[in-house]
Formats: C-alpha cells, sequence, structure tokens
C-alpha cells in the first residue's frame, strides 16, 4: 500500500519580517525623492522602486510544504504563491533522531546543518529530525507536522529511533 501525505503550514510573521517591510518602505520613499532631481526618468524610477518594494516585501511570505511519500521526505518553501524551491529531501530511513525541538539542541548538533520550515523562527513547539541528505550531508530540519504527517514517517523510520521519539505506540 503506497503512503502519500502532504501538509503545508504557513510561516508566521516576525519583527524581523516587519522590520525589512519598514525598511525597503524607507529606501523606496528615499529613491522617490532623488528621482525628482532628473525629471526625465522619474516616472521609471518611480515604476521601478514601486515594483520592487512590492516584489521584496510579497517575498516575505512564506509557506512549507511537507511531503510523506513511502518514506521519502521532502520538505519546499513555497514564496508568495509564485515560487517553489526544495528546502531538503531525504529517506526517513536515514533519520538519525527525532523528537519536540529545542533550541538548544542546535548547540549540541553543530555539526549538522540547521533549516528551519516552521511556523515561527525560533520553533518553539516544533519537531526536528537530524538526517544525511544526498544533496545537503546532515541536516537538522525543524518543521511543524500534523499527527497525519507524523503517522506516515513513524512507519518508515528505523525502529530505535521511533522507540525513542514515540514510545511502544
Amino acid at each position: 500500500m503506497d503512503i502519500f501525505v502532504e501538509q503545508i503550514v504557513k510561516k508566521k510573521l516576525s519583527g524581523k519580517d516587519y522590520l525589512i517591510a519598514v525598511a525597503v518602505t524607507v529606501a523606496g520613499l528615499a529613491l522617490i525623492v532623488l528621482s525628482f532631481l532628473i525629471p526625465a526618468i522619474s516616472i521609471f524610477v518611480i515604476a521601478g522602486v514601486i515594483f520592487g518594494a512590492y516584489y521584496l516585501i510579497s517575498s516575505r511570505n512564506l509557506e512549507f510544504e511537507y511531503a510523506v511519500t513511502n518514506g521519502d521526505i521532502t520538505v519546499d518553501k513555497i514564496i508568495c504563491r509564485r515560487k517553489r524551491k526544495r528546502v531538503v529531501s531525504v529517506d526517513a530511513h536515514d533519520i538519525e533522531e527525532i523528537g519536540k525541538f529545542n533550541p538548544e539542541l542546535l548547540k549540541s548538533k553543530s555539526n549538522f546543518k540547521p533549516l528551519f520550515a516552521a511556523e515561527t523562527d525560533s520553533g518553539e513547539g516544533s519537531w526536528y529530525f537530524c538526517a544525511h541528505s544526498a544533496k545537503q550531508g546532515s541536516v537538522l530540519v525543524v518543521f511543524d507536522p500534523d499527527e497525519k504527517t507524523l503517522s506516515a514517517i513513524k512507519p518508515f523510520i528505523p525502529r530505535q529511533v521511533a522507540f525513542v521519539a514515540f514510545g511502544r505506540n
């Protein structure tokens, strides 16, 4: 029986995202004011600045898609519903550790490349897994799976890893 589960998680905007939006707006307004020094090109500069500001600010709207297909786990980043970028793809059999995320974990797992694909930048209340990716090497992925996604991953991870993370279930 084939297993296929998809889940989309929207990233919540943080203070950093709002700060970027304000900085882009202020820089855009400054460019527009400066463009009035050369009236012949000011309309083109204004149009370019408005488009650029919209593009940069809207690019902060992120969604993450988790897909589990027969033990293959892929995490994609969807940028403002216009662009999709693969974050990581791993085989669940290669997962070395899985569990609830704790920020202190990053210090003890310094040899793993951290990849955040969670609702928040801090990873509060999220899960993590450590695995080896063919393209990226050793990765620590922070994500927010629901029960259905965790249930799809569970049969494919090594038995000892599943026992440590989920108990006897």
